[in-house]
């Protein structure tokens, strides 16, 4: 459990279904119906993202050890001596590096794997601090945990040939972005908020004029709506109809029968409250259009077992947590 929590497990493993939601797009926009030979793909690519979630945390630990010093935060990366944080990073780094070599037949889906690790060094690094500047720290979590690996995953499934798919990739990786990238760290920021102003680290939500927030904050949902749809217009818009009403149906019965608030980027503190969209993105798109790839081939089920072992099943006791909380 502690290796769990060094590794910070809580803070991107939500993250990874909607990932999925990509791979399986992919499935039914090429019309594969026989997913039980892509079981291999999906794990490879899934252990690639995993990788580089677990550099993220670790480095982005590394650095702001001093910072969550002063805020009273835990980082268990204090835990250790200088030359055991030196050898963690590098044991990590070893490992991107011999993923990599299983990349070398594909020269765009390197790329775009390693940019990701870029784009975390240059967030969380003393020497460039990108997280402290606002804007360019929104942005570049964003394209790193997000845009890269979202383009890694098409180039590598598409095997490279990406200028007959560009509005599906780009709608994709975008919708990514703005979502799970940048949307998702406003949010972060608003539940670091306190710890921040304490350790006098300079973000989006402690730094920003209040007129200036709200407009960027709608800048990003327009674009992630839009994206969203666009990505899904490239595949089928039907496959949207019944998850959104599945989902349309849990905000009311969650509002009606446990008073949950619903918010985009600031939540509600002194209540129970979820994020719009994102119960849709992670739990239930994913697992519709499973449920479409196990109606066009009933061998298939057997993914989707493995999905809800490994993502649901985990997902549904945070959700009677979260409902049993005063």
């Amino acid at each position: 459990m502690n290796f769990l929590k060094f590794i910070r497990i809580g803070t991107w493993w939500f993250k990874l279904p909607p990932f999925l939601i990509l791979i399986y797009s992919y499935f039914v926009k090429t019309n594969i119906k026989d997913i039980r030979y892509e079981i291999y793909p999906i794990l490879f690519l899934l252990s690639g993202l995993i990788i580089g979630a677990v550099f993220a945390s670790l480095i982005n630990n590394y650095y702001d050890q001093g910072d969550d010093v002063i805020a009273g935060k835990e980082n268990l990366m204090t835990n250790l001596n200088k030359t055991s944080q030196l050898i963690t990073l590098g044991s990590i780094f070893s490992l991107g590096l011999f993923y990599s070599f299983l990349l070398l037949d594909n020269m765009y889906a390197l790329l775009f794997y390693w940019l990701g690790w870029i784009c975390f060094y240059l967030y969380s690094s003393k020497k460039f601090r990108l997280k402290e500047k606002t804007y360019f720290g929104i942005i570049l979590d964003g394209l790193g945990s997000q845009f890269f690996p979202s383009l890694f995953i098409f180039t590598f499934l598409l095997n490279g040939y990406i200028n007959n798919n560009l509005t599906y990739i780009l709608s994709g990786s975008l919708w990514m972005l703005f979502s799970f990238g940048m949307r998702s760290l406003i949010i972060h920021q608003y539940y670091d908020y306190e710890n921040d102003m304490k350790a006098g680290v300079s973000t989006f939500v402690t730094s920003s004029p209040r007129s200036v927030k709200n407009g960027f904050k709608f800048f990003i949902l327009i674009i992630e709506i839009a994206s969203f749809l666009i990505f899904n217009l490239c595949i089928d818009l039907r496959i949207l109809i019944l998850p959104l009403i599945l989902y349309a149906s849990s905000l009311i019965i969650l509002r009606m029968m446990f008073n949950v608030k619903y918010y985009f980027f600031k939540p509600y503190f002194n209540h129970k409250s979820r994020s719009l969209f994102f119960d849709f993105y992670i739990t239930i798109l994913p697992l519709s259009i499973l449920l479409l790839l196990c109606l066009k081939n009933r061998e298939n089920i057997l993914l989707l077992v493995l999905s809800i072992l490994i993502f649901n099943i985990p997902t549904l006791f945070n959700l009677i947590f979260f409902l049993k909380k005063t």
